[in-house]
């Protein structure tokens, strides 16, 4: 696992969240296992997933100092899809940003 900068963080973030939603947009920065992985979660939780990594992203560019919210936010989603092994990854990234 390589830890990311704040930058490439969200922007591993922002790739994640338009596997999920089925964006048309091909994926940049994610590997093919990677996005293998993400769309391995059950259908039903996609949704879930990729609403708890918006908050985050949200917080990260827009509140970047209200660190108490992030690692709350950063938490709730490891504790649901911290076994997606992308999610975990980006998520110890922010982890150590912060």
């Amino acid at each position: 696992m390589q830890l990311l900068d704040k930058d490439a963080t969200i922007q591993k973030i922002d790739e994640i969240i338009r596997t999920l939603s089925k964006s048309k947009k091909q994926s940049t920065i994610l590997t093919s296992d990677e996005i293998k992985s993400i769309q391995g979660v059950d259908k039903e939780d996609q949704s879930k997933l990729a609403n708890r990594l918006e908050d985050l992203v949200i917080l990260l560019r827009d509140d970047p100092d209200n660190k108490k919210k992030i690692r709350e936010s950063r938490q709730i989603a490891f504790d649901e899809f911290g076994h997606v092994r992308p999610v975990w990854d980006v998520l110890k990234s922010v982890e150590s940003l912060f």
